[in-house]
């Protein structure tokens, strides 16, 4: 695992050298490089640390405006918002629908720190990006394991799929 470790961070620094102005590439790989640890804990041990979100959402504060100067800080303040509204909403909207959480609390919060360095505009993309790799992977899971696996981590797919579409834009 640790060399699996190893090659992601050096992927997520050398992609966005390769596609991308200095700036941006410096941008990017920062931003992979705080969304690793958050994509290897959720995926192991379903916890979003909220000081690791924080962390990320401070450094987008910082460093965002170096992904894509084109958005606004209005931009990035309803991404904040909206990221966080949406998905907390589903959250709570699951949880009286069906008795119990179906969504961890730091899912929110991260798609919220997401939204200040995309801004609101990426956002749905994101979600379904994160949908898209999500869903993928239960099939595969089911397809090709007898034991039924009932909690997946929606923020791992949310972290692939924000660095998916930031270096894809």
């Amino acid at each position: 695992m640790p060399l699996l470790v190893e090659l992601a961070a050096i992927s997520l620094g050398a992609i966005p050298v390769v596609l991308m102005s200095p700036d941006q590439a410096m941008a990017t790989s920062i931003f992979g490089w705080l969304l690793l640890p958050l994509i290897i804990l959720d995926y192991r041990y379903y916890w979003l640390p909220d000081r690791l979100t924080l962390l990320l959402a401070t450094a987008g504060l910082l460093a965002g405006p170096m992904l894509d100067p084109s958005i606004t800080w209005f931009d990035r303040g309803v991404g904040l918002l909206a990221g966080f509204a949406v998905l907390e909403a589903v959250r709570r909207g699951f949880r009286r629908w069906r008795g119990y959480d179906g969504m961890g609390a730091g899912d929110p919060k991260l798609f919220g720190a997401l939204g200040i360095w995309m801004g609101w505009q990426a956002l749905p993309m994101t979600l379904l990006v994160a949908s898209m790799i999500g869903l993928t992977l239960i099939f595969a899971v089911r397809l090709t394991n007898a034991a039924q696996q009932n909690a997946f981590p929606l923020g791992s797919y949310l972290c692939a799929a924000a660095f998916l579409v930031t270096v894809h834009s």
